[in-house]
């Protein structure tokens, strides 16, 4: 992503934080999480010191109504030429950055707004509205894939997606360094925890249950210097215990692999959302976010 666009993106974030920007979906869009110091690119900033945003953190607070919107969360794991990848996937999660790409453009063309986290959180806990057609992006996992092929194809279009991160992968080859995870956290992605080491948290010790969870909070709030309150559960696999410790680690959000496009404020941390698969078509990704049924099931993890 070019200077330009990073720094029009907080600029946009500083007006929408005043009431103006527009409604329009992007990095910036109608969200304070991309708001604050992003002043260029990684290459101008000042050595030993980097741009940093201004995130909130947040708090459900007592709800006083149960709150419902729509809003299909997508996910993607790899975007990659699955013939020539370095750190094999299963091959069900690898999508060609071709057809990723198409799939963002036809989401775009049929008026789908890009959202982040605030958004949904917003709106889930203080009725703010959503732009029309809302769509959740997620790509799990923290492959280099995300900044070399997913970003691209998100800038062109003005979008935002959430990234979760397995922070104990930082120094694999073929995942994004915390240099790279700062890159997108300053062009106004979401970063989100995807644990430590991507252990199924419902079948290892408590102990380790609560080593996953805070400490991939923690190892990416080192790395970004602002909370992180979004959280993927890996394989989907989660319990009561599970979700309490979510609770009290501070996250406000979490998805699931469960299947489904609506989302409610008496669970937010446990939403569905819809894999996007090697098979899929971008026509395909288009039905999907507009189905009124559960048709779109999800997976993943």
């Amino acid at each position: 992503m070019s200077a330009a666009r990073i720094a029009r993106a907080g600029v946009c974030a500083l007006l929408v934080s005043l009431g103006g920007c527009g409604g329009s979906s992007g990095p910036a869009s109608g969200s304070a999480q991309g708001a604050g110091g992003s002043t260029g690119s990684e290459h101008g900033s000042k050595v030993g010191r980097r741009p940093e945003r201004t995130v909130a953190l947040l708090r459900p607070g007592a709800a006083t109504m149960t709150r419902t919107v729509r809003v299909p969360i997508l996910t993607w794991h790899r975007v990659h030429e699955f013939a020539t990848e370095l750190t094999k996937s299963i091959p069900d999660e690898t999508v060609e950055p071709s057809t990723f790409a198409a799939e963002v453009d036809t989401l775009a063309a049929h008026g789908y707004h890009s959202i982040t986290q605030l958004q949904l959180f917003d709106a889930l806990f203080h009725g703010r509205p959503l732009p029309s057609r809302p769509v959740l992006l997620t790509v799990d996992d923290g492959y280099v894939d995300d900044v070399k092929s997913v970003l691209p194809a998100l800038a062109a279009h003005h979008m935002v997606a959430t990234f979760y991160i397995i922070t104990g992968r930082f120094r694999e080859p073929g995942f994004l360094t915390a240099a790279e995870v700062r890159r997108l956290d300053r062009a106004g992605m979401d970063i989100g925890a995807h644990t430590r080491t991507h252990a199924p948290l419902n079948a290892v010790p408590t102990a380790e249950m609560k080593n996953q969870v805070l400490g991939s909070r923690d190892d990416l709030q080192r790395v970004l210097n602002h909370p992180v309150q979004w959280f993927a559960y890996p394989f989907g696999a989660f319990d009561a215990a599970v979700v309490s410790e979510l609770h009290n680690a501070g996250f406000v959000l979490a998805v699931t692999t469960q299947g489904g496009a609506r989302e409610s404020s008496a669970a937010p941390l446990t939403m569905p959302r819809i894999h996007v698969g090697r098979a899929q078509t971008p026509a395909g990704v288009l039905a999907c976010a507009q189905a009124t049924t559960g048709a779109c099931g999800g997976g993943g993890g």
